[in-house]
């Protein structure tokens, strides 16, 4: 990952963080978030579009761990690397 990437995603990460806070998401220590809430986060409507991804293989990398009830949870940093990856920048 280069470094202007790398920036990015931190940056993302540390909004999401804010984000979570002022909504009271239940952030585990090591950073994850239930299924719904990183669809929220990354602009889905509901949790079906993120599962949808992940079961094709489209997804961000994900857990099988139990977060506040949802049976699949991401890490934020993930998320975070995932979007700005995604990035177009024509």
């Amino acid at each position: 990952m280069n470094e202007d990437m790398e920036d990015r995603a931190q940056s993302t990460e540390a909004s999401y963080k804010v984000w979570c806070r002022e909504h009271g998401v239940v952030v585990t220590p090591d950073g994850r978030v239930g299924e719904s809430d990183a669809a929220v986060l990354l602009g889905y409507g509901n949790s079906g579009s993120l599962k949808n991804l992940r079961q094709q293989g489209f997804g961000p990398p994900h857990y099988l761990r139990v977060v506040a009830g949802a049976k699949v949870s991401y890490r934020l940093s993930d998320l975070a690397i995932w979007v700005e990856q995604s990035r177009n920048e024509d």
